[in-house]
Protein backbone atom coordinates (compact mmCIF):
# COMPACT_ATOMS: atom_id res chain seq x y z
CA UNK A 1 0.00 0.00 0.00
CA UNK A 2 1.44 3.37 -1.00
CA UNK A 3 2.07 5.89 1.72
CA UNK A 4 0.04 8.96 0.74
CA UNK A 5 -1.48 11.63 2.98
CA UNK A 6 -4.59 13.61 2.24
CA UNK A 7 -4.44 17.38 2.44
CA UNK A 8 -4.93 18.75 5.92
CA UNK A 9 -8.30 20.37 6.60
CA UNK A 10 -8.33 24.12 7.02
CA UNK A 11 -9.66 23.73 10.57
CA UNK A 12 -8.47 20.66 12.47
CA UNK A 13 -9.09 19.75 16.07
CA UNK A 14 -6.06 18.14 17.62
CA UNK A 15 -5.77 15.54 20.33
CA UNK A 16 -6.59 16.54 23.89
CA UNK A 17 -5.86 14.82 27.22
CA UNK A 18 -8.59 12.72 28.76
CA UNK A 19 -10.40 9.51 27.89
CA UNK A 20 -12.52 9.74 24.74
CA UNK A 21 -15.10 7.05 24.03
CA UNK A 22 -15.02 7.86 20.33
CA UNK A 23 -11.22 7.73 20.13
CA UNK A 24 -11.10 4.38 21.88
CA UNK A 25 -13.83 2.87 19.71
CA UNK A 26 -12.04 4.03 16.57
CA UNK A 27 -8.77 2.53 17.86
CA UNK A 28 -10.51 -0.75 18.71
CA UNK A 29 -12.12 -0.92 15.28
CA UNK A 30 -8.81 -0.16 13.56
CA UNK A 31 -7.09 -2.82 15.66
CA UNK A 32 -9.59 -5.51 14.70
CA UNK A 33 -9.23 -4.67 10.99
CA UNK A 34 -5.47 -4.43 11.08
CA UNK A 35 -3.98 -6.99 8.70
CA UNK A 36 -4.09 -10.15 10.81
CA UNK A 37 -3.63 -13.89 10.50
CA UNK A 38 -5.49 -14.84 13.65
CA UNK A 39 -8.93 -13.35 14.14
CA UNK A 40 -12.11 -15.11 13.02
CA UNK A 41 -14.30 -12.44 11.32
CA UNK A 42 -17.09 -13.09 13.84
CA UNK A 43 -14.83 -11.57 16.51
CA UNK A 44 -14.21 -8.33 14.61
CA UNK A 45 -15.43 -4.93 15.67
CA UNK A 46 -17.14 -2.84 12.96
CA UNK A 47 -15.09 -0.89 10.46
CA UNK A 48 -13.76 2.43 11.82
CA UNK A 49 -15.95 5.39 10.87
CA UNK A 50 -13.41 8.20 10.81
CA UNK A 51 -10.03 6.67 9.95
CA UNK A 52 -8.74 5.07 6.76
CA UNK A 53 -5.64 2.96 6.29
CA UNK A 54 -2.79 4.74 4.50
CA UNK A 55 0.19 2.45 5.11
CA UNK A 56 0.74 -1.25 5.85
CA UNK A 57 4.24 -2.07 7.04
CA UNK A 58 5.98 -5.28 6.03
CA UNK A 59 5.90 -8.20 8.43
CA UNK A 60 9.03 -8.24 10.57
CA UNK A 61 10.52 -9.91 13.62
CA UNK A 62 8.11 -12.17 15.47
CA UNK A 63 5.46 -11.82 12.74
CA UNK A 64 5.02 -8.23 13.88
CA UNK A 65 3.23 -5.69 11.74
CA UNK A 66 2.13 -2.12 12.21
CA UNK A 67 -0.15 0.15 10.20
CA UNK A 68 -0.70 3.87 9.81
CA UNK A 69 -4.25 5.21 9.62
CA UNK A 70 -5.47 8.73 8.97
CA UNK A 71 -8.48 10.84 9.91
CA UNK A 72 -8.96 13.11 6.89
CA UNK A 73 -11.27 15.47 8.79
CA UNK A 74 -8.88 16.26 11.63
CA UNK A 75 -5.45 15.28 10.36
CA UNK A 76 -4.94 12.92 13.31
CA UNK A 77 -2.81 9.87 12.47
CA UNK A 78 -2.99 6.48 14.21
CA UNK A 79 -0.08 4.08 14.71
CA UNK A 80 -1.59 0.62 15.18
CA UNK A 81 0.44 -2.41 16.31
CA UNK A 82 -0.75 -5.92 15.56
CA UNK A 83 -1.88 -8.49 18.11
CA UNK A 84 -0.59 -12.06 18.42
CA UNK A 85 -1.13 -14.20 15.33
CA UNK A 86 -1.33 -17.98 15.04
CA UNK A 87 2.34 -18.75 14.49
CA UNK A 88 4.98 -20.22 16.78
CA UNK A 89 7.18 -17.15 16.52
CA UNK A 90 4.36 -14.74 17.42
CA UNK A 91 3.43 -16.74 20.53
CA UNK A 92 7.12 -17.23 21.18
CA UNK A 93 7.48 -13.48 21.59
CA UNK A 94 4.80 -13.54 24.30
CA UNK A 95 6.42 -16.40 26.20
CA UNK A 96 9.92 -14.95 25.86
CA UNK A 97 8.91 -13.06 29.00
CA UNK A 98 12.22 -12.83 30.83
CA UNK A 99 12.95 -9.16 31.41
CA UNK A 100 15.64 -6.92 29.97
CA UNK A 101 16.70 -3.45 31.03
CA UNK A 102 14.54 -0.63 29.67
CA UNK A 103 17.64 0.96 28.15
CA UNK A 104 19.90 -1.31 26.15
CA UNK A 105 20.59 -3.01 22.84
CA UNK A 106 18.84 -5.94 21.20
CA UNK A 107 20.10 -7.85 18.17
CA UNK A 108 17.37 -8.33 15.56
CA UNK A 109 19.35 -8.71 12.34
CA UNK A 110 21.59 -5.93 13.61
CA UNK A 111 22.27 -4.32 16.97
CA UNK A 112 19.40 -1.96 17.77
CA UNK A 113 19.86 0.37 20.73
CA UNK A 114 16.68 1.36 22.52
CA UNK A 115 15.68 3.76 25.29
CA UNK A 116 12.30 3.26 26.96
CA UNK A 117 12.79 4.88 30.36
CA UNK A 118 14.67 7.70 32.05
CA UNK A 119 15.82 5.21 34.70
CA UNK A 120 18.01 2.50 33.16
CA UNK A 121 17.34 0.25 36.17
CA UNK A 122 13.75 -0.27 35.00
CA UNK A 123 12.93 -3.55 33.24
CA UNK A 124 10.62 -4.55 30.38
CA UNK A 125 9.43 -7.70 28.60
CA UNK A 126 12.28 -9.05 26.47
CA UNK A 127 10.27 -10.58 23.61
CA UNK A 128 8.17 -7.48 23.00
CA UNK A 129 11.18 -5.16 23.03
CA UNK A 130 12.77 -7.29 20.31
CA UNK A 131 9.55 -7.19 18.28
CA UNK A 132 9.23 -3.43 18.64
CA UNK A 133 12.77 -2.82 17.50
CA UNK A 134 12.13 -4.62 14.21
CA UNK A 135 9.49 -1.93 13.49
CA UNK A 136 11.02 1.09 15.23
CA UNK A 137 12.96 2.64 12.34
CA UNK A 138 9.94 2.43 10.04
CA UNK A 139 7.64 3.99 12.64
CA UNK A 140 10.06 6.86 13.22
CA UNK A 141 10.47 7.43 9.48
CA UNK A 142 6.70 7.63 8.86
CA UNK A 143 6.23 10.04 11.77
CA UNK A 144 8.95 12.25 10.29
CA UNK A 145 7.32 12.17 6.85
CA UNK A 146 3.89 12.96 8.28
CA UNK A 147 5.26 15.81 10.38
CA UNK A 148 6.73 17.42 7.28
CA UNK A 149 3.21 17.59 5.84
CA UNK A 150 1.94 19.39 8.95
CA UNK A 151 0.69 16.47 11.03
CA UNK A 152 1.39 16.74 14.73
CA UNK A 153 -1.21 14.46 16.35
CA UNK A 154 -0.66 10.70 16.63
CA UNK A 155 -2.74 8.07 18.35
CA UNK A 156 -0.79 4.95 19.35
CA UNK A 157 -2.90 1.87 19.97
CA UNK A 158 -3.19 -1.89 19.84
CA UNK A 159 -5.13 -4.79 21.29
CA UNK A 160 -3.61 -7.68 23.28
CA UNK A 161 0.04 -8.10 22.23
CA UNK A 162 -0.56 -5.03 20.08
CA UNK A 163 -1.39 -3.15 23.28
CA UNK A 164 1.86 -4.30 24.90
CA UNK A 165 3.77 -3.07 21.86
CA UNK A 166 1.82 0.20 21.98
CA UNK A 167 3.07 0.75 25.54
CA UNK A 168 6.67 0.25 24.47
CA UNK A 169 6.29 2.27 21.27
CA UNK A 170 4.88 5.14 23.33
CA UNK A 171 7.79 4.95 25.76
CA UNK A 172 10.29 4.87 22.86
CA UNK A 173 8.75 7.89 21.12
CA UNK A 174 8.33 9.97 24.27
CA UNK A 175 11.91 9.27 25.32
CA UNK A 176 13.11 10.30 21.87
CA UNK A 177 11.02 13.46 22.18
CA UNK A 178 12.48 14.21 25.62
CA UNK A 179 15.97 13.96 24.12
CA UNK A 180 15.13 16.34 21.26
CA UNK A 181 15.12 13.64 18.56
CA UNK A 182 11.42 14.17 17.80
CA UNK A 183 9.80 17.64 17.60
CA UNK A 184 8.36 18.78 20.90
CA UNK A 185 5.08 19.96 19.35
CA UNK A 186 4.04 16.45 18.30
CA UNK A 187 1.25 15.07 20.51
CA UNK A 188 1.14 11.34 21.25
CA UNK A 189 -1.93 9.80 22.86
CA UNK A 190 -2.15 6.09 23.65
CA UNK A 191 -4.93 3.55 24.08
CA UNK A 192 -3.78 0.06 25.06
CA UNK A 193 -6.67 -2.39 24.80
CA UNK A 194 -6.72 -5.78 26.56
CA UNK A 195 -2.97 -5.38 27.04
CA UNK A 196 -0.76 -7.54 29.25
CA UNK A 197 1.73 -5.95 31.63
CA UNK A 198 4.69 -4.42 29.74
CA UNK A 199 7.39 -4.15 32.40
CA UNK A 200 8.23 -3.84 36.06
CA UNK A 201 6.88 -1.47 38.69
CA UNK A 202 9.67 1.06 38.11
CA UNK A 203 8.96 1.15 34.38
CA UNK A 204 5.23 1.60 35.11
CA UNK A 205 5.95 4.59 37.35
CA UNK A 206 8.06 6.31 34.71
CA UNK A 207 5.61 5.45 31.93
CA UNK A 208 2.72 6.96 33.86
CA UNK A 209 4.76 10.05 34.73
CA UNK A 210 5.64 10.70 31.08
CA UNK A 211 2.05 10.23 29.88
CA UNK A 212 0.18 12.15 32.57
CA UNK A 213 -2.23 13.78 32.80
CA UNK A 214 -4.57 11.91 30.47
CA UNK A 215 -2.32 10.90 27.57
CA UNK A 216 -2.35 7.10 27.98
CA UNK A 217 -5.21 4.75 28.88
CA UNK A 218 -5.24 1.03 29.56
CA UNK A 219 -8.71 -0.30 28.69
CA UNK A 220 -9.57 -3.60 30.38
CA UNK A 221 -12.61 -5.86 30.32
CA UNK A 222 -12.94 -6.88 33.98
CA UNK A 223 -13.44 -10.54 32.94
CA UNK A 224 -10.42 -10.66 30.62
CA UNK A 225 -7.51 -12.64 32.06
CA UNK A 226 -4.85 -11.43 29.60
CA UNK A 227 -4.20 -8.10 31.42
CA UNK A 228 -3.35 -10.21 34.51
CA UNK A 229 -0.32 -11.57 32.69
CA UNK A 230 2.63 -12.02 32.78
CA UNK A 231 2.90 -13.48 36.27
CA UNK A 232 4.21 -11.02 38.87
CA UNK A 233 6.69 -12.04 41.56
CA UNK A 234 7.89 -9.34 43.94
CA UNK A 235 10.96 -9.91 46.10
CA UNK A 236 12.48 -7.64 48.75
CA UNK A 237 15.31 -6.90 46.30
CA UNK A 238 12.71 -5.39 43.95
CA UNK A 239 11.76 -2.73 46.51
CA UNK A 240 13.12 0.79 46.36
CA UNK A 241 16.36 1.19 48.38
CA UNK A 242 14.52 3.28 51.00
CA UNK A 243 12.16 0.40 51.83
CA UNK A 244 13.25 -1.34 55.07
CA UNK A 245 12.28 -4.73 53.61
CA UNK A 246 15.04 -4.32 51.03
CA UNK A 247 17.56 -4.50 53.90
CA UNK A 248 15.93 -7.16 56.04
CA UNK A 249 19.05 -9.28 56.45
CA UNK A 250 21.02 -6.31 57.78
CA UNK A 251 18.18 -5.47 60.16
CA UNK A 252 18.03 -9.03 61.44
CA UNK A 253 21.72 -8.93 62.27
CA UNK A 254 20.94 -6.45 65.05
CA UNK A 255 18.85 -9.05 66.94
CA UNK A 256 20.12 -11.38 69.61
CA UNK A 257 21.38 -14.79 68.48
CA UNK A 258 18.26 -16.79 69.37
CA UNK A 259 15.86 -14.25 67.89
CA UNK A 260 18.05 -13.79 64.82
CA UNK A 261 18.14 -17.51 64.01
CA UNK A 262 14.41 -17.92 64.50
CA UNK A 263 13.37 -14.85 62.47
CA UNK A 264 15.91 -15.53 59.70
CA UNK A 265 14.54 -19.06 59.34
CA UNK A 266 11.01 -17.66 58.89
CA UNK A 267 12.26 -14.95 56.54
CA UNK A 268 14.05 -17.48 54.36
CA UNK A 269 10.90 -19.59 54.12
CA UNK A 270 9.05 -16.53 52.84
CA UNK A 271 11.76 -15.14 50.57
CA UNK A 272 13.52 -18.12 49.00
CA UNK A 273 10.52 -19.48 47.03
CA UNK A 274 10.20 -16.12 45.26
CA UNK A 275 13.93 -16.09 44.51
CA UNK A 276 13.68 -19.58 43.00
CA UNK A 277 10.65 -18.58 40.95
CA UNK A 278 12.47 -15.59 39.48
CA UNK A 279 15.54 -17.66 38.63
CA UNK A 280 13.41 -20.35 36.96
CA UNK A 281 11.39 -17.74 35.06
CA UNK A 282 14.55 -16.17 33.70
CA UNK A 283 16.06 -19.56 32.87
CA UNK A 284 13.10 -21.12 31.05
CA UNK A 285 11.31 -18.11 29.53
CA UNK A 286 14.61 -16.36 28.84
CA UNK A 287 17.57 -18.54 28.02
CA UNK A 288 15.74 -21.77 27.15
CA UNK A 289 12.91 -20.30 25.07
CA UNK A 290 15.19 -17.60 23.68
CA UNK A 291 17.54 -20.35 22.53
CA UNK A 292 14.68 -22.07 20.67
CA UNK A 293 13.81 -18.81 18.93
CA UNK A 294 17.45 -18.16 18.12
CA UNK A 295 17.75 -21.62 16.56
CA UNK A 296 14.73 -20.98 14.32
CA UNK A 297 15.38 -17.30 13.57
CA UNK A 298 19.12 -16.68 13.05
CA UNK A 299 18.53 -12.91 12.89
CA UNK A 300 17.70 -12.99 16.62
CA UNK A 301 20.41 -13.04 19.27
CA UNK A 302 19.45 -13.41 22.90
CA UNK A 303 19.82 -10.29 25.05
CA UNK A 304 21.19 -10.10 28.56
CA UNK A 305 18.20 -11.03 30.71
CA UNK A 306 17.61 -9.55 34.15
CA UNK A 307 16.40 -11.61 37.10
CA UNK A 308 13.18 -9.67 37.66
CA UNK A 309 9.52 -10.72 37.40
CA UNK A 310 8.03 -7.70 39.18
CA UNK A 311 5.53 -7.07 36.36
CA UNK A 312 3.05 -4.22 36.83
CA UNK A 313 0.20 -2.65 34.90
CA UNK A 314 0.88 0.74 33.33
CA UNK A 315 -1.17 3.67 32.10
CA UNK A 316 -4.37 5.15 33.48
CA UNK A 317 -6.86 2.27 33.83
CA UNK A 318 -10.27 2.48 32.18
CA UNK A 319 -12.31 -0.54 33.26
CA UNK A 320 -15.18 -2.00 31.24
CA UNK A 321 -17.54 -3.74 33.69
CA UNK A 322 -19.73 -6.51 32.17
CA UNK A 323 -23.48 -6.39 32.80
CA UNK A 324 -26.32 -8.89 32.47
CA UNK A 325 -26.83 -8.13 28.80
CA UNK A 326 -23.15 -8.83 28.15
CA UNK A 327 -23.25 -12.11 30.09
CA UNK A 328 -26.27 -13.14 28.03
CA UNK A 329 -23.93 -13.26 25.02
CA UNK A 330 -20.66 -14.06 26.77
CA UNK A 331 -20.93 -16.43 29.75
CA UNK A 332 -18.65 -15.54 32.62
CA UNK A 333 -17.19 -19.05 32.51
CA UNK A 334 -16.96 -19.76 28.78
CA UNK A 335 -15.61 -22.68 26.79
CA UNK A 336 -13.37 -20.32 24.84
CA UNK A 337 -10.67 -18.95 27.17
CA UNK A 338 -10.48 -15.85 24.95
CA UNK A 339 -14.22 -15.13 25.07
CA UNK A 340 -13.76 -11.97 27.13
CA UNK A 341 -10.59 -10.95 25.29
CA UNK A 342 -12.00 -10.61 21.77
CA UNK A 343 -12.44 -7.31 19.96
CA UNK A 344 -16.21 -7.75 19.82
CA UNK A 345 -16.41 -8.34 23.59
CA UNK A 346 -14.61 -5.08 24.24
CA UNK A 347 -16.70 -3.27 21.61
CA UNK A 348 -20.03 -4.36 23.12
CA UNK A 349 -18.97 -2.94 26.48
CA UNK A 350 -17.31 0.21 25.13
CA UNK A 351 -20.35 1.37 23.13
CA UNK A 352 -22.19 1.62 26.47
CA UNK A 353 -19.71 4.12 27.91
CA UNK A 354 -21.67 7.32 28.71
CA UNK A 355 -20.97 10.20 26.37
Amino acid sequence: MAFALAALPSIAQGLKPGFSKNEYLECLCMASHLDSLAVDPKYYSPEPKEFRKVYVAPTTGFDNRWELWQNDATGVMAIMTRATVTTFISWGANFNAAMVRAVGTVHVGADKPYDLCADSAACVHGGWVAGLMTMADDIRAKIDSAYKTGRKDFLIAGHSQGGALAYLATAMLRRAQAKGEIPSDIRFKTYTSAAPKPGDYLFALHYEAMTQPGWSYSVVNADDWVPETPLSVQRPTDFRPTNPFAHMNEALDTLGLKQRLMVKAMWNQLNKPAEREVKNWTKYLGKTLGGMIEANKPWFKQPDYVECVNYARAGSPYILMPDEEYYGKHPRVADDPFEHHQYVSYYELAVKIPE
